[in-house]
């Protein structure tokens, strides 16, 4: 199962879906396997806030129907940051050292840490020597989830 970092889920908007459509067909077929971290949305929804106090209105509307789109179809698999994701957020912070990586991607992290989960992402050394595994789906997708049965 899988963790959607931030700058893959932004590759469901509909301006750069064909950049990765490969990975957007991998990403249909293998939707239940698929996973966001509350992050995710808190960073989707900061990005919108910024393009609206800039006055570009248009494009923070077209974003909001895609985050809300997407909170519809992940549902129960967008993963809250509990007690033990936090305290994991800071032992990885210390594994990082002498490192600083940005709180939102410690959080991403910690997620995919507490829920034995692989991480997608297109920034590979923002995660690297966390004892996480990352895969960058640009790169190499991972198997189908039909090929697994």
């Amino acid at each position: 199962m899988f963790l959607l970092d931030t700058n893959i889920v932004s590759l469901l908007d509909h301006r750069r879906r064909d950049s990765a459509s490969e990975l957007i067909q991998w990403m249909n077929r293998n939707g239940a396997r698929l996973y966001l971290s509350a992050m995710t949305l808190t960073e989707m929804e900061a990005g919108i806030l910024k393009l609206r106090r800039q006055g570009k209105a248009k494009r923070a509307s077209e974003l909001t129907i895609l985050l809300e789109r997407i909170l519809t179809d992940f549902g129960d698999r967008v993963l809250a940051m509990d007690a033990l994701t936090a305290v994991t957020v800071t032992r990885l912070a210390e594994q990082a050292r002498p490192s600083v990586l940005e709180l939102a991607d410690l959080i991403i992290a910690a997620t995919a840490k507490r829920h034995d989960l692989t991480l997608l992402t297109a920034n590979e050394k923002h995660f690297r020597n966390l004892g996480i595994t990352i895969v960058n789906p640009l790169k190499k997708l991972p198997e189908d989830d039909a090929v697994l049965q």
